[in-house]
């Protein structure tokens, strides 16, 4: 087939190109990586997310490669390249306004099918055009065989320079600072008004359509909207997760990170909601003469709040992202008494100097969790931090029985390889249902008779109802069960079924809290 010619470029017609093709690239990564912030509160932000976001951003940029090409053989030109990006940001500003109705309706298709299917449905099409760019330019640019090698090499090269300002636009900048829709509504924006810039350089009058839909865009998308019946307090996006607070009836106030609760508070008395967070005072209970812990992972603070305040520790924590601690303080009254170290738990533990009767490993986070804090080697970093007969307690979400135990088995697996004396207690009260395992792991005897109960002031109800659930995994359960290490960690994996049932509990309960 015949390629239709190609008229040459004027140079300010080039340098739009060339610039435009820079924009472009970046809103290519800038779409990749807050991809998973779109679908995060439905599906979490894990392993599964990001290898559905760089799967379907690979698939996107071969199709729209190969649909690029195709278009600029039968007649590339300025006002096809500004017409793309004008499609392009169409894409872009639909994926806010059809997040809701394409979450509910993927969100029953689980974790790793649910991820892909959303993200090819809301990322997908706006990535396929913005790559058909490349081959167009490259057309438009390379007028002759002889330059086509070069003219290709200096598309992509300034492509590729745009995608790598757009990584670091998103993960520094964008997404620490402005909501999810604002960010989208943003670039679609911008891609419009370089849209209208084409077809000004191109046709030579003012694009009036695309001028106004750019207006229109902008106005829709930054018009400040009202927050859903349910009382959201803050709504926040960090460097590390999407963080919301919400009451709920003026009774309880939840913390929720990435979608899942990690505290729930009682209004107006800010004391903890959760039957885990009560029976975790076991601890102090056998080891009364402990002076200090340390929890790994703060949530809400309600923890060290109460075991400072009920049981006289002196408790430091260890928070990876500087607004959970923020939102503790703002929002459920943490007053630390103890040291609070802005920090990777991991990292914090190798660097660590201070002793502890008791350290709390509480940064569970659905499908999501940090896996190398359950890690043999991360574990013995913690027995070293630990007095001598101190105490490890470990909170893990799990299914109890059946399939879908496995993330607890690999736990006491691991604590077990550590630790001679290691127990296992549901803190729910049923073992059909999801619930948070508590781990206990000592190198002193484990065993209570009741009396650290009995000589005790201050004594929860869900301690003593923990001590009835015992769980004591069987020599086959043990033996299929994962040791976690450094080398081979798959907590994701093993935590696929799990934070299926936990996502949708919380989906059917606040649907409309998730895609605020």
């Amino acid at each position: 087939m015949r390629q239709s010619p190609v008229k040459s470029l004027a140079p300010a017609q080039r340098r739009y190109l060339l610039a435009s093709l820079f924009i472009a690239g970046a809103a290519t990564l800038i779409l990749e990586i807050v991809g998973t912030r779109v679908i995060s509160p439905f599906f979490g932000s894990s392993l599964y997310c990001w290898s559905a976001l760089i799967t379907v951003t690979l698939v996107s940029l071969a199709a729209g490669y190969n649909l690029g090409g195709r278009a600029a053989d039968r007649g590339a030109s300025l006002t096809l390249f500004a017409r793309l990006l004008c499609l392009a940001a169409a894409a872009v500003a639909l994926a806010p306004l059809l997040r809701s109705p394409v979450l509910r309706a993927t969100c029953g298709l689980g974790v790793q099918l649910g991820t892909l299917a959303s993200a090819t449905l809301l990322i997908a099409p706006a990535l396929v055009v913005l790559s058909m760019l490349g081959p167009i330019s490259i057309r438009l640019t390379a007028l002759g065989i002889d330059t086509v090698g070069r003219k290709a090499g200096d598309v992509y090269a300034i492509s590729t320079l745009g995608s790598v300002l757009g990584a670091i636009l998103a993960g520094f900048v964008l997404i620490p600072r402005l909501s999810i829709s604002h960010i989208f509504y943003g670039m679609a924006t911008l891609l419009l008004a370089l849209g209208a810039l084409g077809f000004r350089l191109a046709l030579r009058r003012l694009p009036l359509p695309q001028m106004a839909a750019a207006a229109a865009v902008a106005l829709f998308g930054f018009w400040p909207r009202r927050a859903p019946r349910t009382n959201v307090l803050l709504n926040k996006e960090s460097a590390y997760s999407q963080i919301k607070i919400l009451d709920v009836s003026n009774q309880k106030r939840y913390l929720l990170v990435n979608g899942t609760s990690q505290s729930v508070a009682q209004l107006p008395s800010l004391e903890s909601d959760s039957r885990y967070a009560h029976a975790l005072e076991w601890a102090p209970l056998l080891r009364p003469r402990s002076r200090r812990a340390l929890v790994i992972g703060l949530g809400g603070g309600l923890l060290p709040s109460a075991w400072e305040r009920h049981h006289g520790l002196l408790v430091d924590a260890v928070e990876i992202d500087p607004e959970v601690l923020n939102a503790a303080k703002t929002w459920f009254g943490y007053a630390p008494r103890g040291n609070v170290f802005v920090d990777d738990g991991r990292t914090f533990l190798e660097r660590a100097t201070e002793r502890y009767g008791i350290i709390v490993l509480d940064a569970f986070a659905a499908e999501s969790p940090p896996y190398h804090l359950f890690s043999r080697e991360a574990l013995e970093a913690m027995k070293k931090r630990l007095e001598p007969g101190g105490i490890l307690a470990v909170n893990i979400v799990s299914l109890v029985k059946g399939p879908g135990n496995e993330p607890w088995l690999a736990a006491y697996k691991t604590l077990r390889a550590i630790f001679p004396e290691v127990r296992a207690f549901s803190a729910s009260e049923t073992y059909e249902d999801i619930a948070n395992v508590l781990l206990f792991a000592s190198d002193l005897s484990l065993a209570d008779n009741g009396a650290s109960l009995r000589a005790r002031p201050f004594v929860r109800p869900d301690v003593q109802d923990m001590l009835g659930r015992e769980l004591v995994p069987s020599d086959e359960e043990l033996g299929r069960a994962t040791l976690m290490s450094d080398d081979h960690a798959p907590m994701e994996f093993l935590l696929a079924r799990t934070a299926g049932v936990w996502r949708k509990s919380l989906q059917d309960k606040i649907p409309e809290v998730l895609l605020y």
